[in-house]
């Protein structure tokens, strides 16, 4: 089994792939918002370090969100297309989850993630007991953090700017950690499993340009 990892819901990308049980190669870049033109090439690029070909490639794990509306979108419709293209199976992973996961069976928290225009999509996971796919996100606004139920929370270094001032003194953050290989991790442990439904998971509002 070659499985193929994919994580385009923030401005940091990546893609990873797994033999059976094992990291063949991983990569992680500052995407921005131009998944669309980088992650092909950069597909190309992974499958070239761990010298094997796309067609080979039978299991697509693809993280659904919640985050960046256009990455998501970007993210699964390359997951479909390989999975149509080779008969692959593929597995959908929230994006929350991946924060979480690290720091399962270690501490309860809530994990949280920005969507933009000020609003954050958080999940609260308890110390253990919980699998991948059974946590059910919302999305809050920054006063809104100020009720968290749990005394820590999970965020990367740029969300932990933009909320600290507004959660409790006493809230204690932890870093979190999400390269790709996360993504396949998952989608491991439970076997493929997660969900069936492969579409985007949105919980913020969308974008409308005015012309």
């Amino acid at each position: 089994m070659i499985l193929l990892a994919i994580d385009t819901s923030s401005e940091f990308s990546g893609l990873a792939l797994y033999h059976q049980q094992s990291l063949l190669a991983q990569i992680q870049w500052a995407s921005a918002r131009r998944h669309s033109e980088q992650l092909l090439p950069q597909l190309d690029a992974l499958c070239h370090l761990a010298n094997i070909t796309p067609p080979q490639i039978t299991t697509v794990a693809v993280s659904l969100g919640p985050g960046s509306w256009s990455g998501v979108r970007v993210g699964i419709s390359m997951a479909k297309g390989l999975a149509l293209a080779n008969d692959a199976q593929i597995i959908g992973i929230n994006a929350l989850d991946v924060i979480a996961w690290s720091w399962r069976g270690i501490c309860a928290m809530t994990a949280c993630l920005a969507l933009g225009r000020g609003r954050y999509a958080v999940a609260d996971y308890p110390i253990s007991n919980w699998q991948p796919g059974n946590i059910q996100p919302h999305n809050v606004t920054l006063s809104q953090l100020a009720q968290l139920e749990t005394p820590t929370i999970c965020c990367d270094d740029l969300v932990w700017e933009q909320i600290q001032s507004t959660c409790p003194p006493s809230t204690t953050r932890i870093p979190s950690s999400t390269p790709p290989a996360l993504v396949a991790q998952i989608a491991l442990y439970t076997g493929g499993d997660v969900t069936t439904v492969i579409e985007p998971l949105y919980l913020g509002e969308a974008v409308i340009t005015q012309k």
